[in-house]
C-alpha cells in the first residue's frame, strides 16, 4: 500500500473516520436496516475523504486496496458488533426490567442473601459481614457494571480493528513493491522519475598556503 499523499490518508487515519462515522449514525439506525446503511455511511465517508485524497495527488490503485481493504475486511467485523451492541443498548443490556429501581432492589437482596449464604458456609474462609453488604451493593449497580462490560469491549473492537490496519499499512508498505510498480504509481499522478546521470567529478583546487604565525609581543623591524 504506497500512500503518496500524505499520512492523513494512511489505512489506519481513513478507517478511523469512517468507523467514527458509523458510531455516530448506528444508534438511529433499526435493527432490519442496520447493515445495509452502516455499508451505505462507510461509502459516503469514504467518497467524501476520497475528493480531498485526488486534490493532493493520491494514486488510484492505492485508493482502490484501501476502499477494498474497509469495506471488505474491517467492516465485515465491525458490523455484526455494532448490530449486537445496538440491540444491547436498545434492550437495557439485557437487564432484567432494563435495570429499573424495583430490580436493582431486587438485585440487591439477592446480592445480600448470597453473601449470607457464603459467609454461612464452613468451607469458605470468609469471617468479614462486610463482605454481604459488598455483594448487596454491587446487585445495586449491576445494570451499570454490565453497560460499562459491554461498551468497553465495544470499543476495544474499534480499536483493535484500527491498530490492525496501522500494523498491516506499516508491514506491507516496503514489501514486494517493484520499481516498475513505483515508476507506475509516480506516472498515474504525473510524477516522472528523474533520469539517472553520469556527473564528472569536480576537482579540487588546491588548499591556500597557511597564513606565517606571528607571535604576540614580537617587535616591528623598521
Amino acid at each position: 500500500m504506497l500512500n503518496l499523499a500524505g499520512s492523513s490518508y494512511d489505512y489506519g487515519n481513513v478507517l478511523f473516520a469512517v468507523l467514527q462515522e458509523c458510531e455516530h449514525k448506528r444508534r438511529a439506525l433499526l435493527p432490519n436496516e442496520t447493515e445495509a446503511r452502516l455499508r451505505e455511511i462507510a461509502r459516503e465517508k469514504l467518497a467524501l475523504i476520497r475528493e480531498g485524497y485526488v486534490e493532493l495527488g493520491g494514486t488510484p490503485d492505492y485508493w482502490q486496496e484501501l476502499e477494498r481493504e474497509v469495506l471488505e475486511t474491517a467492516l465485515p467485523q465491525y458490523i455484526p458488533a455494532a448490530a449486537e451492541q445496538n440491540r444491547m443498548e436498545k434492550t437495557g443490556y439485557d437487564v432484567w426490567r432494563q435495570g429499573d429501581p424495583a430490580a436493582r432492589a431486587v438485585f440487591g437482596l439477592l446480592g445480600l442473601v448470597l453473601g449470607a449464604v457464603i459467609i454461612a458456609l464452613p468451607w469458605i474462609p470468609i469471617f468479614e459481614d462486610a463482605f454481604a453488604f459488598l455483594l448487596a451493593a454491587l446487585g445495586i449497580f449491576y445494570p451499570e457494571i454490565k453497560k460499562a462490560y459491554f461498551d468497553v469491549g465495544h470499543s476495544r473492537l474499534l480499536n483493535r480493528l484500527i491498530v490492525h490496519a496501522e500494523k498491516y499499512q506499516k508491514e506491507e508498505a516496503g514489501r514486494y513493491v517493484s520499481e516498475a510498480r513505483l515508476q507506475k504509481e509516480l506516472d498515474a499522478v504525473g510524477g516522472k522519475s528523474p533520469a539517472r546521470t553520469l556527473t564528472p567529478p569536480t576537482p579540487s583546487l588546491p588548499s591556500p598556503p597557511a597564513l606565517p604565525h606571528r607571535e604576540r609581543g614580537g617587535s616591528r623591524k623598521g
